[in-house]
């Protein structure tokens, strides 16, 4: 492919992201591409409206709670576990 032109791996190895997120972002149409066979191609030029702003990583501040005594073969019953 030209240069100014990328497919499905190289977008995602540019953004820092799996190919699967790209693709969604394809289907979604956050992402403008266009199809060439059965692959997409993405133009360089459209990457950059698609990179997520620079922030704080989502972490978490705690870890989560252990369940208490009896709350979890509850909720697996609600599940319908046995």
């Amino acid at each position: 492919m030209p240069e100014d032109i990328l497919s499905i791996p190289e977008a995602a190895a540019i953004l820092g992201v799996s190919r699967i997120a790209v693709f969604k972002r394809v289907k979604s149409g956050s992402i403008p591409a266009f199809r060439v066979g059965r692959s997409w191609a993405i133009a360089r030029a459209d990457l950059p409206a698609a990179r997520r702003p620079a922030g704080k990583p989502h972490t978490r501040s705690s870890p989560p709670s252990p369940p208490t005594p009896g709350e979890a073969p509850e909720e697996l019953d609600s599940m319908g576990w046995d």
